[in-house]
């Protein structure tokens, strides 16, 4: 099984690097559909991850959440696998491995209208997800199970199935720029 998911991995990187001249295009549309998404509209929280890299991006729509005064919560991850989610109020440090993460420790309080948005390599549209391999967020779902769940990608990095194992955690719906 992880050879499969490594040899995903592999191409999916490869996919990414070949979107990079639409990235910011499919970004905007990215955020155009979540900022109407019933489930978003709805939230008492949102749980959103702090796109690095290739990730499709969330930083505007973090900053969109502050202003509709929705509170929204981004992971800090320990160097023990541990991670916990964090109250934004518009500033941010460097993070275990580099990522930005709110300074303060104030942990949201987490209810059945409590969204998070769930970063992936790749997803199935059965929920299916291909994470980077750490299982952070298999680990925090899996304790977590009451929250509404939200795969984030591009459409293009949908597949119909995806490798998954005992511990891998799937999400309600995936939501795309399309």
């Amino acid at each position: 099984m992880t050879e499969a998911k490594q040899a995903l991995r592999r191409a999916i990187r490869e996919q990414l690097r070949q979107l990079r001249p639409e990235k910011a295009q499919l970004d905007a549309k990215l955020l155009a559909r979540l900022k109407v998404h019933p489930w978003v509209q709805a939230a008492d929280t949102v749980l959103l991850y702090y796109a690095v890299g290739d990730e499709p991006d969330t930083r505007q729509f973090l900053t969109w959440l502050a202003a509709q005064g929705i509170p929204a919560a981004l992971p800090v991850c320990g160097k023990d696998g541990s991670m916990q989610f964090c109250l934004y109020h518009g500033e941010l440090v460097k993070g275990t491995f580099g990522i930005p993460v709110p300074p303060g420790r104030e942990s949201p309080v987490l209810t059945e209208h409590t969204l998070c948005l769930v970063p992936g390599m790749a997803f199935s549209p059965d929920g299916k997800r291909l994470g980077r391999g750490g299982g952070y967020y298999d680990r925090f779902l899996a304790a977590h199970t009451g929250l509404r769940t939200a795969g984030v990608t591009y459409r293009c990095l949908l597949r119909e199935t995806i490798p998954c194992e005992i511990h891998d955690c799937r999400v309600d719906t995936v939501i795309t720029e399309e």
